[in-house]
């Protein structure tokens, strides 16, 4: 990195003895006539205090977006558990839906048979499975 300071020329600045600066401008404010102040120890002090400030303020960014990654996340698994949820009470219908329309065909086909004893036989059978459907509890779909 280039130095702004040629390296002939020195870079510690006094002041004369009627409080004027004798070299460039840069030298401390409030400086007691004949204090010696290095520009370069200066300018890093100020450095420095930049990148500490600076250090804080990304110390700090990264603990809110930690805070909005971590708000984000539960709402993921809230909705997550949200689709879980309706996709098995979808399985649930399904299944309810097939049992209901099997139960309608076997009565449709005991009708065409014109057997009395055999509709009501398939028609039982089918209830008492209906039944034992309905009475499964939500989220057992396989069951």
């Amino acid at each position: 990195m280039p130095e702004c300071v040629p390296p002939e020329s020195p870079s510690v600045h006094t002041l004369s003895p009627t409080g004027r600066r004798s070299a460039a401008p840069g030298a401390a404010p409030g400086a007691v006539p004949g204090d010696v102040v290095d520009l370069r120890r200066y300018r890093l002090a100020r450095l420095i205090r930049d990148a500490g400030r600076q250090q804080g303020e990304l110390a700090r960014m990264m603990r809110q977006s930690a805070q909005e990654r971590t708000q984000l996340a539960e709402a993921l698994q809230g909705a997550q558990r949200h689709l879980a949820s309706i996709a098995d009470n979808y399985k649930v219908l399904l299944v309810r839906l097939k049992r209901e329309k099997d139960f309608r065909d076997a009565c449709q086909e005991a009708a065409e048979l014109e057997d009395l004893d055999e509709m009501i036989r398939r028609r039982d059978a089918l209830a008492l499975e209906l039944e034992a459907i309905r009475r499964t509890p939500r989220g057992a779909a396989g069951a």
